[in-house]
């Protein structure tokens, strides 16, 4: 045992060393995988490293890029560059602590470092000054923003040829300086402007501004259907004055109103799958779904404003319990045949009530109106009050305004002909039993269909 760890001591001294020589190593050495301008750097030291950028240096050359396609060549010599040592490469390589050798193994450093340099004035003055590029040249015209179907056109600055001299030996300087090999003159604007550019705040700003807008995409999801705002919409929505732009909230709530016509089905006619009759037409009421248009509108133009990308419903001023365009009852309802005298409640597309009930009373002009509309809200033991009664119920649950159905504990029978002359005040009047259950059941928001 005494033996088997002196072995693992020895060993464990012996990675040490190594560690310790490796690390000491690499005090004075750049790490395995290191690039410096390109290069290949490693294991070389600081005094390599800059002989290395030295030499890179002296063969220096810069590409001058102009227009039409022509290109002019300038040496360091040309442009009165002369080059030293710098001490950025010591500063690189005490990032490199020597004892963290072995990131190396999964982490390569890559640098950018340039010699200290030094311009002869009167040499590079004189290089640029005599540049065959240095000429007049045709007048600039300014770039502007058009509107387009589906978004915008941008049309760019004609800049013509004429060189900014000042600009030229400003960017010769800093390419220089950079030892850059090549030199854009249109890129880093050398010739003569425009007042305005593709590049000027206006026009920044301008095709910012747009892009953000263009770049909307609401979807409005009506159950299976949708209604997408994007780019060929929000193109309707924008006014274009110069290089000023801004949201027309009168062609959004034009066009949030004609969503609303297609998908509205508040108050609108419906197809209606009868129990007794077949398919009937039931019209009115305050079932349905209806787009708040105002705050859609206002919605819509801050999406816009913000380059929304989402999948939504609009604010709803009213709420149906399904989708599928007018029919939208969906299978958990109350339906009431005021001809037959009949109620049946469907929940889940399962019959849930089958019951004889009492409408208004037809012969005192209180009958209960022909229309689809929603159970508003659930009470228990309410009272309900008129202009010469006040009647108890245990359940209470208004369809429209003070139309509702309730249980009728003082009626012994329901059904047949009673509402013609002894009908309610426009309530369907219902057995308690049978109450009990759509209250424990139905809940707000569900549908009422009545008929006749």
């Amino acid at each position: 045992m005494l033996k088997r760890m002196r072995w693992y001591l020895w060993v464990l001294a012996g990675i040490l060393l190594i560690y310790l020589a490796v690390s000491v190593y690499f005090m004075e050495h750049f790490f395995m995988g290191t690039v410096i301008n390109g290069e290949s750097a490693e294991f070389l030291t600081v005094k390599q490293v800059n002989s290395l950028i030295l030499e890179q240096a002296e063969s220096y050359s810069l590409t001058l890029k102009e227009r039409g396609g022509t290109e002019d060549t300038l040496t360091a010599e040309q442009l009165g560059m002369s080059f030293s040592e710098t001490e950025n490469v010591k500063q690189n390589k005490r990032i490199q602590n020597g004892f963290l050798w072995p990131r190396m193994f999964w982490q390569q450093d890559s640098y950018q470092i340039a010699p200290e340099i030094t311009v002869d004035e009167d040499t590079f003055q004189n290089t640029v000054s005599s540049l065959s590029c240095v000429r007049d040249g045709e007048q600039p015209e300014d770039a502007r923003v058009e509107l387009t179907g589906d978004g915008y056109q941008l049309i760019p600055e004609q800049q013509g040829s004429q060189i900014r001299e000042d600009v030229l030996e400003e960017q010769i300087r800093a390419a220089a300086q950079a030892l850059s090999p090549e030199l854009d003159l249109e890129e880093t604007g050398c010739y003569e402007e425009p007042s305005v550019t593709a590049d000027s705040p206006e026009i920044t700003e301008l095709t910012a501004k747009l892009d953000k807008w263009f770049g909307t995409e609401v979807t409005y999801e009506f159950g299976t259907q949708t209604e997408v705002v994007d780019s060929s919409v929000v193109s309707g929505f924008v006014n274009l004055d110069g290089y000023e732009a801004s949201l027309n909230e009168e062609a959004v709530k034009e066009w949030i109103s004609g969503m609303a016509d297609r998908h509205d089905t508040y108050k609108k006619k419906r197809s209606f799958d009868s129990t007794l009759r077949g398919t009937i037409t039931v019209s009115g009421g305050n079932y349905g779904w209806q787009i708040d248009q105002k705050t859609e509108t206002a919605a819509l133009l801050a999406s816009v404003e913000n380059g929304e990308k989402a999948s939504r419903e609009p604010a709803w001023s009213h709420q149906a319990k399904a989708w599928g365009g007018l029919n939208d009852i969906g299978n958990t309802y109350i339906e009431v045949d005021m001809g037959a005298q009949h109620m049946w409640a469907y929940k889940n597309g399962s019959l849930l009530i089958d019951t004889d009930v009492v409408t208004g009373n037809i012969s005192r002009n209180y009958g209960t109106p022909s229309m689809v509309a929603a159970i508003q809200y659930k009470d228990r033991d309410a009272v309900l009050r008129g202009d010469n009664y006040a009647t108890p119920v245990k359940y209470w649950m208004p369809f429209y305004g003070n139309y509702g159905i309730h249980d009728a504990s003082w009626r012994r029978e329901f059904g047949g002909t009673i509402y013609l002359t002894n009908g309610s005040h426009g309530c369907v009047n219902t057995p308690p039993a049978a109450m009990k259950v759509i209250f424990e059941n139905i809940e707000s928001g569900t549908p009422v269909v009545l008929y006749y």
